[in-house]
């Protein structure tokens, strides 16, 4: 995908892309940091129900097929994130933070030294201008994306557009070719026992573009940016309003919702859940371990207090 952020770049002239230790842009400051331990959650009240997790981590989850049939698209190459537009210092602590986030759902990195972005977060003046010229001038950056797909992403309410690029490879991680013909179906061929539990397909997310407009995230500090980055670049997901059930870093820019401070506990179960074990699973079954996953990030946190 080295052709698409190479046309990002060209996009959006302003900025220069960071990926450490590379020099940053020194035109905007970088938003507000927290003091250290202000990322730590305190929760209260009872534990949400099976079923309020499972239906708010359907709510946030941005499919198209069904979800007994398809699998939920997450990273399998190695990640690299790039920051655009903040001085070096900010870009520096957002790739940190987003690294951190990686390692701990044990998510293969590239080297920080040397690679190539492929989850990319720019500061821009107009996300919505930016990407719409992109999909006018260079329309073919977009194929892997359905008409209604490249609309609801230009639609895309408040101060963040995020474009991520799949593809479907099988099980074994293989390409599979795509065909515009419904007479000429792509075929593959290997291995496979017939199984109600797994899928012959996975869907691998091989580039993830955040645009933040830099008006819209003034007051938000760079670890909620990106954790917020992490929460839309490491899966398919899509914001959600002040009728969420759960805490989440998705109604970061809900003007009626108390934003958290970074990733809570119900966003560290959805992410278990999506990058523990192999990745051609059902979605359902995925979403609904995330009740389960939630159990033991709450029992790991309750372990980790009592030993203080």
């Amino acid at each position: 995908m080295k052709i698409a952020r190479a046309a990002l770049l060209a996009a959006i002239p302003a900025a220069l892309l960071v990926s450490l230790p590379a020099a940053g842009q020194e035109s905007e400051p970088p938003p507000a940091a927290r003091e250290e331990g202000d990322d730590n959650i305190v929760v209260t009240g009872e534990r949400a129900t099976h079923r309020e997790v499972s239906r708010q981590a359907r709510e946030i989850t941005d499919i198209g097929g069904g979800i007994r049939r398809h699998p939920l698209a997450r990273i399998e190459d190695r990640l690299c994130p790039g920051v655009l537009g903040l001085k070096q210092a900010g870009a520096e602590l957002m790739v940190d933070r987003i690294r951190w986030n990686a390692e701990k759902l044990g998510l293969w990195l590239a080297d920080d030294t040397n690679c190539s972005a492929n989850l990319i977060i720019a500061f821009v003046e107009d996300g919505q201008a930016a990407l719409a010229a992109l999909v006018d001038e260079r329309p073919y950056l977009f194929d892997t994306m359905t008409r209604p797909e490249r609309l609801a992403m230009l639609a895309e309410e408040g101060p963040v557009r995020v474009w991520t690029t799949a593809e479907t490879r099988t099980r074994d991680g293989m390409p599979i070719e795509q065909h515009e013909s419904l007479f000429d179906p792509p075929v593959v061929s290997m291995w496979m026992a017939h199984s109600k539990i797994y899928l012959t397909i996975r869907e691998d997310i091989t580039q993830v573009v955040v645009l933040f407009d830099r008006e819209g995230v003034r007051g938000k500090s760079i670890i909620q940016l990106a954790d917020y980055a992490t929460m839309r670049g490491f899966a398919r997901t899509r914001p959600t309003d002040g009728d969420a059930a759960l805490d989440t870093i998705l109604a970061l820019f809900d003007a009626n919702h108390e934003p958290p401070p970074s990733l809570t506990d119900f966003d560290q179960a959805y992410l278990r859940s999506l990058y523990e074990e192999i990745p051609n699973l059902p979605a359902a079954t995925r979403l609904l371990d995330v009740s389960d996953e939630l159990d033991e990030v709450l029992r790991e946190e309750a372990e980790a207090a009592a030993a203080q």
